[in-house]
């Protein structure tokens, strides 16, 4: 299940809204005030332990301008999440938060601002029959070596590096959730770099290399359905990971 929502910002002065570079924290904090308003056990599962996550997210701010510490946003200051997930129970209950936080709104955002959310719709995903699917990140790809290591899969990287590191972090997430067959898809997968580069993540109070752009991943259909509807590598509950199917 994916849904996209709109969020729209409202200042009280009447220059362009401006967020936080680091806006991930912020942003996760609205989802946590639903979700733990919503569906408290789940809340509780998801958060309150080192829970893998088993879904992505992804943000997008329309005819924003980037800088080093902040985002100016569009003439509409606006932006847009998607959530997206494998599991139907999970989907539903996010579905709800959503929709928790579209009708009690408006809610604070930061010392000034105001945000309130639109209604939030569901976004058809395709259905994957092939081998092999050509991808775009709508957030970064972070995979992770070590604590304090991680890798970008740009076509200038050890991509065989990158493979056996990116299937030990799909390892990581799915092995208590899914069948060992999952598990032996996961050891064949493959990930090729198409017009890919490296980037930063400010996010919470840590920089990250990552991947955005264009790849293509080679494994079995089942297996590639669950890496785009619950996220491609780690911190996908942050605003990582999450990846749109384009051919």
């Amino acid at each position: 299940m994916r849904f996209s929502i709109e969020l729209k910002f409202v200042s009280p002065k009447a220059k362009p809204v401006k967020l936080k570079i680091r806006y991930q924290e912020a942003f996760l904090y609205l989802l946590k005030s639903g979700l733990s308003h919503v569906d408290p056990n789940l809340f509780s599962y998801l958060y309150r332990k080192n829970t893998p996550k088993l879904f992505c997210l992804a943000a997008n701010f329309p005819d924003a301008t980037f800088y080093a510490d902040s985002i100016t946003l569009g003439e509409k200051n606006n932006a847009y999440w998607q959530l997206s997930t494998a599991d139907a129970k999970l989907g539903l209950s996010f579905y709800n938060t959503l929709m928790y936080l579209y009708k009690n709104g408006p809610w604070p955002f930061g010392k000034c601002l105001k945000v309130m959310f639109g209604s939030p719709f569901q976004i058809k995903e395709p259905v994957i029959v092939t081998n092999e699917i050509k991808v775009k990140t709508l957030s970064p790809l972070v995979v992770r070596k070590d604590k304090r290591l991680f890798l970008s899969g740009t076509k200038d990287a050890n991509l065989e590096q990158f493979n056996q590191v990116l299937q030990g972090n799909m390892q990581s997430r799915f092995k208590n959730y899914y069948p060992k067959e999952i598990s032996h898809m996961i050891e064949n997968m493959t990930y090729l770099p198409i017009k890919t580069r490296k980037t930063v993540i400010k996010t919470f109070d840590i920089n990250i290399e990552s991947t955005v752009g264009v790849f293509s991943l080679t494994a079995d259909p089942v297996l590639l359905s669950l890496l785009v509807k619950n996220g491609l590598g780690i911190r996908t509950g942050s605003f990582s990971g999450c990846l749109k199917v384009i051919h």
